[in-house]
């Protein structure tokens, strides 16, 4: 490509990415976007208005001796003008702008919130992915505030050029290049002051998201007890801390000298320098030599030529800031841009009632040449309860991923009454599966809440109150003041409550039983709970299975050993298959397993 081709190309790009962020900045409120053009034409019309042609006026009556009465109403006018334009800005500043900013910050970020919750769960482990996401929600309200400020410069620039290049072209046209040149070089100077602060960003942003992380460990409250406890753990925490701030030193003490030099380079050198100065010396001799400039003339020219350079400078500055604005409104533009590779068809309704599911040759790896999972071969029969064991790391929680297809497999099929998943809408297939993973997580929302993943409604209380009872919750339950409606945490509510491990673990399991879903997965729903409540678990898990299909994935084998069939895994395949009693008499995995943990067990 030639090189004026990729300028013109690079052109397209910024003008499309400005555009971009300007059009959702009009769609989500277009009356802040018209107040702010109004805004920018008011401030820079009134300006020229008093600064210029009011003591151009005021002057001029002085030195050609005309009655004080003049100046006097001239004055008057303007006082009046001022008040009037006053008003107006305290309008903008004070109700539109309050009102609407929020407005415009709103529709961006829930732009991002619902790409983050449609891109495939892979994307997450993408570490460039991550950065680009962490930078979008980082610069959403920035990239708000800068569209502002780009209708501000467009408006503004262009409201003093016409203003003050007219009062300019009348008075003396040779003060507009003393203003051009400034101009000119202004604008090499800034692209590159630009471009080297795009470039530190770009350097300091994984290291800021390093040093985020860390910061959280210090006042999220689930580090809090290990953190006391540890100190050795907190002191690492403070080392890393100082390490990752040294480094953002050594960024910005490598990088900074070379911004200082531009941005010297570029406020003075080639703008106060070239106009107060030099512009000086010609003002004085055109009105010392060759008198062609009254003093009233040379006083507002010299004035106004601050006024004309800003004019220029905004427009200096507007192709840089536009740059700098379209290099982050490209990364937000990528991050809603990216495709899911999950591809979501429908070809075919879920069925109704308790299905099969069938994993048949599944492989899978995040890297094609570096399989997780290796030829998996697994049935889930209507109504079964079917165990799925091995030590860490065995690859049974991906299994359960690829199940819910949060993943793609990447050989083989995974099966629904026959019919690839592939075939049926994504949604509604997940729809169709209830889970409880290891790592779950409650919200800030009621115990109802929580429950239903949902707005709670009073239709909805017989199912809740029973997928508690069937969960073990019912306890716990009876000595919260509200209910079900009694709120979680304390984040957002004063007399929200706090929970245990094992009841927010019970929680988890109220809320997969009350999912109406053909097929629940329980990962580990037992490993929080003492053996009363793992007993109690298992008895309400068979009473689910009597409706449903169950999944069960868990380390305790006495949660386990009922299951009608147990698949265990090792290094990411299936190893054995059978009942309790067959694998326990065997002597591979589970026969081993069992022998370690049986003595806590009561036969």
């Amino acid at each position: 490509m030639s090189e004026k081709k990729r300028r013109g190309s690079k052109m397209r790009n910024i003008c499309s990415n400005v555009y971009f962020i300007i059009r959702l900045f009009f769609r989500a409120t277009p009356i802040y976007g018209f107040s702010i053009i109004v805004e920018a034409v008011r401030h820079n019309l009134v300006n020229f208005l008093e600064q210029t042609i009011c003591v151009w006026l005021i002057l001029d009556f002085i030195e050609t001796g005309k009655p004080y009465s003049h100046v006097l109403y001239v004055v008057g006018l303007f006082l009046i003008l001022d008040v009037a334009a006053a008003a107006v800005s305290n309008l903008y500043e004070q109700r539109i702008k309050l009102r609407y900013l929020p407005v415009a910050q709103k529709a961006l970020k829930s732009m991002l919130y619902d790409k983050a919750e449609q891109v495939d769960l892979s994307c997450y482990d993408d570490a460039e992915y991550y950065d680009d996401f962490m930078l979008s929600i980082a610069e959403s309200d920035n990239a708000i505030s800068r569209a502002e400020n780009l209708l501000r410069m467009i408006f503004g620039s262009a409201t003093v050029l016409i203003c003050y290049g007219t009062f300019f072209v009348t008075q003396d046209v040779t003060s507009v290049l003393f203003v051009l040149l400034s101009f000119i070089l202004r604008t090499i100077v800034s692209n590159c002051l630009n471009k080297w602060r795009y470039r530190i960003r770009q350097e300091e942003n994984p290291l800021e998201r390093k040093r985020e992380c860390v910061k959280r460990i210090f006042y999220l409250r689930q580090y809090a007890k290990e953190l006391r406890l540890n100190k050795e753990a907190s002191a690492v925490m403070h080392d890393e801390f100082n390490r990752i701030n040294e480094e953002l030193y050594a960024v910005r003490k490598r990088m900074g000298f070379k911004c200082f030099l531009l941005d010297f380079t570029a406020k003075y050198l080639v703008s106060d320098f070239a106009l107060d100065i030099v512009y000086v010396l010609y003002l004085i001799l055109k009105v010392v030599i060759h008198q062609t400039i009254s003093l009233s003339g040379v006083v507002v020219l010299y004035n106004s030529a601050a006024n004309l350079r800003r004019g220029f400078a905004m427009v200096v500055d507007l192709g840089p800031y536009a740059l700098e604005t379209s290099l982050y409104v490209e990364k937000i533009r990528s991050f809603l841009g990216r495709e899911s590779r999950i591809e979501n068809k429908k070809m075919r309704d879920i069925p109704e009632g308790v299905a099969t599911i069938e994993c048949r040759n599944v492989s899978f790896g995040y890297q094609k040449d570096k399989l997780i999972l290796k030829q998996i071969n697994l049935t889930l029969r209507p109504k079964e309860k079917v165990a799925l064991v091995g030590y860490n790391g065995a690859g049974k929680t991906t299994l359960i991923k690829l199940l819910l297809r949060l993943y793609d497999p990447t050989d083989g099929v995974i099966l629904l009454n026959g019919n690839d998943i592939r075939e049926y809408d994504v949604n509604e297939y997940r729809r169709y599966i209830g889970v409880v993973f290891q790592d779950f997580q409650l919200f800030a929302a009621t115990v109802s809440e929580n429950i239903v993943m949902d707005k709670m409604r009073k239709e909805y209380e017989p199912s809740v109150l029973a997928s508690v009872c069937k969960s073990g919750f019912h306890k716990k339950l009876k000595t919260l003041p509200k209910g079900i409606a009694q709120q979680l945490t304390r984040e957002f509510c004063e007399d929200g409550v706090e929970l245990s491990g094992g009841e927010r673990q019970k929680l988890a399991v109220a809320r997969a039983f009350y999912k109406n879903a053909g097929v629940v997965f329980l990962d580990e729903p037992s490993s929080s709970l003492d053996p009363l409540a793992e007993y109690q678990l298992n008895e309400a898990m068979k009473e689910v299975a009597k409706e449903k299909t169950v999944l069960l994935i868990s380390h305790r084998l006495s949660t386990t050993r009922n299951a009608d069939i147990i698949y265990v895994m090792e290094q990411g395949e299936v190893v054995e298959q059978g009942t309790h009693e067959e694998l326990a008499a065997g002597e591979g995995v589970y026969a081993r397993m069992w022998s370690v943990q049986a003595n806590r067990y009561l036969c």
